[in-house]
């Protein structure tokens, strides 16, 4: 049965088998972005999967009238205009539902997630520094120390630069974090690439205090090198852009950055490290990080 309940997520099609969905309201500012891609059932999966990129900020939303919370329950109770009018994930004619898969970008924004969508659904995450989202380093990583909030617990599947899950490629990109990854589906129809906090426009690209410019750097350099007609999703703001002309802009950006053409704009004590934060005069990217990133880009590439 479908929800009348006002809810902290809407969804639009993206492509024939994804949606985007927003939760536009949290009490974080964050704004995420959370994709949906329905994969038909296998050999594995009898109703098939709804594969998750990111889980967003677990409805916390400014409006206290707000009766739909939970992700799920929006994915399962919703009813989505682009979708015929039904919920994502309807029961179906034998009673069941599809199953979920969740991919996390990084740890960081989707540890703010309380209302996992199951129990038991596989969760992968980036094997590249297994002891950045170890249990004892999760909460203070994830930020939920810094704000105040419960650490979810669960135990993430860590995979491989290269593996392919769901038609979907994972690529370890860190830079934003140590385990960021990025997505690459050749597969759908666009084409379309999944980066997360990696980079967005039009609202400033944040690195929290475990992050590294240095490797940011060649993560992108990576991203470009796919040198073909991709799409470009992000976490924030950012969807169905065109991949490398967005990467090249933000490279060119950073690079001005880091280089000592862009100027500071603000000086603030974040999580006990001076930040700085950069806005693009004429373009659409702007910049929050602590100082010592910039300061060790600026060492590494130019060798002062």
């Amino acid at each position: 049965m479908s929800s009348l309940k006002s809810s902290a997520f809407s969804a639009t099609r993206l492509t024939t088998s994804t949606f985007l969905i927003k939760e536009f309201d949290d009490i974080y500012s964050e704004h995420p972005l959370i994709y949906a891609t329905l994969v038909p059932e296998s050999h594995q999966t009898r109703s098939g999967t709804i594969l998750l990129i990111d889980t967003g900020c677990g409805g916390a939303s400014n409006d206290p009238d707000v009766q739909i919370t939970s992700l799920r329950e929006f994915i399962e109770t919703v009813d989505v205009q682009d979708n015929d009018g039904r919920p994502l994930n309807p029961i179906d004619e034998e009673g069941g539902r599809m199953s979920y898969a969740l991919i996390h970008h990084s740890v960081e924004q989707n540890q703010l997630t309380h209302n996992r969508c199951s129990s038991d659904s596989p969760i992968l995450a980036s094997s590249y520094s297994p002891k950045f989202i170890s249990k004892s380093n999760i909460p203070e990583n994830s930020l939920c120390n810094f704000l105040h909030i419960r650490t979810p617990e669960y135990v993430p599947t860590l995979v491989f630069d290269g593996h392919i899950t769901h038609g979907m490629t994972i690529l370890h990109t860190p830079g934003h974090t140590p385990d960021s990854l990025a997505l690459y589906n050749s597969t759908s129809s666009p084409q379309m690439l999944y980066v997360g906090d990696t980079l967005y426009e039009s609202a400033p690209i944040i690195f929290p205090n475990e992050g590294s410019i240095v490797d940011w750097f060649g993560s992108i350099e990576r991203l470009i090198e796919f040198q073909k007609q991709i799409l470009l999703n992000a976490g924030h703001v950012t969807y169905l852009r065109p991949a490398l002309s967005i990467l090249k802009a933000v490279k060119s950006f950073m690079e001005d950055v880091v280089e000592g053409r862009e100027p500071v704009r603000r000086r603030w004590v974040k999580r006990g490290e001076e930040s700085v934060g950069y806005k693009q005069g004429d373009g659409v990217f702007s910049l929050i990080c602590p100082e010592r990133l910039i300061l060790d880009a600026r060492r590494r590439r130019l060798g002062i």
